[in-house]
């Protein structure tokens, strides 16, 4: 079920604007919050492929890792404002940032020196990131977008439900972002741990520089220690 524009939210706190994108277990919406007249991004979980309490698991998961990610006060990471439930549904609202992802970007190839600088800002809010114990599990360039007219790096779209394992789901492999993923989250079995992030982050840095995305790792036969 996905929510429609004009759908109030939070006893009319919240309106929604437009579906921003659909994940596997997630839908994003663009909304403005009429007590201040700001746009916002407001993130849900799907209940699509699972039972009630499978579906109530997902949303404690995403809860609990969005009430971490909101104590991660820093300028290079999206902010978390608030949690709600509506229908019964988690509502996560996050800051809007008015920008362009790197992705996107009509000159793909950066310049080192901006390339490094990009790098660095979203390495800082990393460190943030890994002392609340979480981890991003989705770095890339479509998920850092640059503020308009800034020269500043915002990591987004934290991967929230990645690590939540349900009966439907063999491997998470369809979920993960080819050339930018290091081998342990192909596996069940893979520890992950900051360098899963760092990992992403190096080959988000390699595509920057020269337009070319990194190796799949998907079909290499190593072992991975648990």
């Amino acid at each position: 079920m996905a929510w429609s524009k004009g759908k109030t939210l939070k006893n009319d706190r919240y309106t929604i604007q437009e579906i921003l994108g659909r994940g596997r277990f997630s839908v994003t919406y663009l909304a403005n919050d009429t007590q201040n007249d700001h746009k916002v991004v407001i993130k849900t979980a799907k209940d699509v492929w699972l039972n009630p309490i499978k579906f109530q698991q997902l949303q404690d998961s995403l809860s609990k890792e969005a009430f971490e990610l909101a104590k991660c006060n820093h300028p290079h990471i999206v902010q978390v404002k608030e949690r709600f439930r509506e229908e019964n549904i988690l509502c996560i609202v996050m800051e809007y940032i008015s920008g362009q992802t790197l992705d996107k970007r009509d000159n793909k190839i950066i310049p080192e020196k901006e390339g490094l600088s990009y790098i660095q800002q979203i390495g800082n809010a990393l460190i943030e990131v890994h002392r609340h114990q979480l981890l991003h599990r989705d770095i890339r360039p479509g998920n850092i977008i640059i503020r308009t007219g800034k020269a500043e790096a915002v990591l987004i779209d934290f991967g929230l439900a990645l690590n939540f394992d349900h009966e439907l789901t063999k491997t998470r492999t369809e979920e993960l972002a080819e050339g930018f993923a290091p081998i342990e989250c192909y596996s069940r079995d893979g520890k992950r741990s900051a360098y899963t992030d760092i990992y992403s982050l190096g080959a988000t840095l390699y595509e920057l520089l020269t337009e070319i995305t990194p190796s799949v790792l998907l079909n290499v036969n190593w072992k991975i220690n648990p």
